[in-house]
């Protein structure tokens, strides 16, 4: 099965309370069907400067009709002034967690 319009996004958090809280106002509010997190460390340039950090990293699970509304979500409650926000296409999803995944994003 192909699924283009399934996306998995990430967002890297800079404390696992931020990524909690984040992860679950996304589910709460049906923008995402699952979210995960995992520890990351995170070397990076920032204003000028080589910066590493250990963050929390997200995995949103979404469609790609979502997007805008997440987006500006995670812009919303996000402590970073350039937040990660990317998505990657699906290429492919068993019809069963397809399904489950459109039902959760529309409350069925």
């Amino acid at each position: 099965m192909t699924d283009t319009d399934m996306v998995a996004v990430s967002v890297a958090c800079g404390s696992e309370d931020e990524a909690n809280n984040l992860a679950r106002l996304l589910v709460e509010q049906r923008l995402a069907a699952c979210v995960q997190s995992h520890a990351i460390t995170s070397t990076y340039r920032w204003q000028g400067e080589v910066e590493t950090s250990h963050e929390i990293m997200l995995t949103i699970k979404t469609l790609k009709v979502k997007l805008p509304a997440l987006e500006a979500v995670v812009k919303r409650h996000h402590g970073y002034d350039v937040p990660e926000i990317m998505a990657v296409p699906m290429v492919w999803a068993s019809e069963d967690y397809a399904q489950w995944l459109r039902d959760a994003m529309d409350g069925q």
